[in-house]
């Protein structure tokens, strides 16, 4: 009896032992499964293969019922095999976590520049801007430019009541449209300071007025900041020379004196009928686009080259006044009050009044009706004017800049009238405050039921260089 008391206790504890580990064989293979980590699957397995090679312990219980003793040696192997595996798995999990972690920064990251983009895709829609405004040939400015301009003055009309005529669908089109184009969601009250002019769309009719007029083209072009600016220029300039060995260096102290600048306001109504519909839209900023650009450049042609220095121009003197003031002037002689008595001799005298240092960029500005003028003083042997292939005139090498403001060419007596004149225009400056302004009003015409487009700007000129400019002017009597 002992003995098999003893027998049946080593039978048992065998058993545990065997239960204990394929207990925690099976807890290792559910962790494997959790994380779905492939080696410590294979670990695994490796140590299942292994308890199967125990000398058969689990066939030798189930067929001869006979004790079966795991080798300690074995067993050790076997915990470190299953210690092994389990550090790898908690490896693997930590690495995961680190991956997780740095997978919700990116996303973090890319919905922030997400939600950037989408912003900026916001704005661009608001102000209704393409990314590049082309225009053809005979176009003004852009189709988008002219949209704009075309909404601007259609939405100020509407807040003061001046599309009420136009009823039902054909209203409402209209002015969605227009709100769309220029951003407006909303149905509230609107002014032409709500929506100013874009930038790029402001360089457009700008540059419409450089294409019309000379001033811009040919003067110096300053932005002014608020109030009034003041630039320096030089007044005396004391020219150096040589100096003896040992002698002393006389001081060079050159004056400075201050062109001030105090912009003027200027412009002018542009009248349009009231029938307005969606078809429109563009013709119409075309046609007030070109027209406010064409007048805005005929003006400051007219101050630049024509200013008298009367009420008329807010008391400004341009180029020929300037001149004529600063005895820059080559004047016919007595009697000669005519164009047609200007000789070739006369122009030439222009040249002479100037600064030699601004014959490199100077230039004649005539009238174009002046062409058959200077197209006489060509003979047989000797040609003065000339037009290039390129459509540029001169006159003894010379350009020739035609300015449509400046006194025609007639054969009527003009007594004093200054003809045209000959320099570098560079040193006039053209100060321009801000872009030109478009606002909307309906009371201006309200008889004839239109609509009036106003059109400002603000500018001024002065000259930097007093000896830069001549004129040519015509006998006093």
């Amino acid at each position: 009896m002992p003995a098999q008391n003893t027998k049946e206790k080593s039978v048992m504890k065998s058993n545990q032992s065997v239960y204990l580990l394929l207990g925690g064989a099976l807890c290792v293979a559910a962790l494997a499964f959790a994380f779905g980590t492939l080696d410590a699957i294979g670990s695994l397995w490796a140590s299942l293969v292994a308890l199967g090679t125990w000398k058969g312990v689990a066939g030798g219980l189930a067929l001869a019922n006979a004790p079966a003793v795991i080798p300690l040696d074995e067993m050790k192997s076997l915990l470190q095999q299953i210690q092994s595996a389990n550090k790898q798995l908690v490896g693997d999990y930590q690495s995961a976590s680190q991956e997780l972690k740095s997978l919700g920064e990116s996303h973090k990251g890319l919905a922030a520049d997400f939600a950037e983009a989408q912003k900026q895709l916001n704005q661009i829609r608001k102000t209704g801007l393409t990314p590049t405004a082309s225009r053809m040939a005979h176009q003004a400015v852009s189709d988008d430019c002219a949209r704009y301009i075309a909404a601007v003055v259609i939405c100020g009309a509407d807040t003061i009541g001046g599309l009420n005529h136009i009823k039902g669908m054909q209203r409402e089109s209209l002015i969605g449209e227009c709100r769309s184009i220029v951003g407006i969601e909303s149905k509230s009250a609107l002014t032409s300071t709500d929506i100013p002019l874009p930038t790029q769309y402001s360089a457009q009719l700008v540059e419409l007025i450089w294409r019309y007029g000379q001033a811009r083209q040919y003067a110096t072009v300053y932005p002014l900041g608020a109030g009034v600016v003041k630039l320096p220029t030089l007044k005396t300039s004391p020219s150096f020379g040589f100096i003896n060995q040992s002698g002393s260096i006389p001081e060079k102290s050159p004056q400075l004196s201050f062109v001030t600048f105090n912009p003027q306001k200027a412009g002018g109504i542009v009248r349009i009928p009231s029938e307005i519909d969606a078809d429109t839209i563009v013709p119409l900023g075309q046609f007030l686009a070109r027209y406010i650009a064409r007048e805005t450049a005929r003006w400051e042609d007219s101050v630049l080259f024509t200013a008298d220095g009367t009420s008329a121009f807010n008391s400004l003197k341009g180029v020929g006044q300037t001149a004529i003031d600063n005895s820059l002037v080559a004047q016919l002689a007595t009697g000669k009050t005519k164009p047609g008595d200007i000789t070739i001799a006369d122009l030439r005298s222009m040249r002479s009044k100037v600064n030699p240092a601004a014959l490199f960029n100077s230039a004649y500005y005539f009238h174009p009706t002046m062409e058959a003028l200077l197209r006489s003083f060509n003979t047989a042997s000797y040609c003065p004017f000339v037009v290039g292939p390129n459509g540029q005139a001169s006159f003894e090498g010379f350009p020739v800049r035609w300015v449509g403001v400046l006194p025609v060419f007639d054969n009527l007596a003009h007594a004093s009238q200054a003809q045209g004149s000959f320099g570098d225009l560079s040193y006039w400056y053209l100060g321009e405050r801000a872009s030109v302004t478009v606002e909307t009003s309906r009371e201006v015409f309200f008889a004839t039921d239109e609509l009036a487009v106003r059109a400002l700007e603000r500018f001024t000129i002065a000259l930097m260089a007093s000896d830069a400019m001549s004129a040519l002017q015509l006998a006093a009597s």
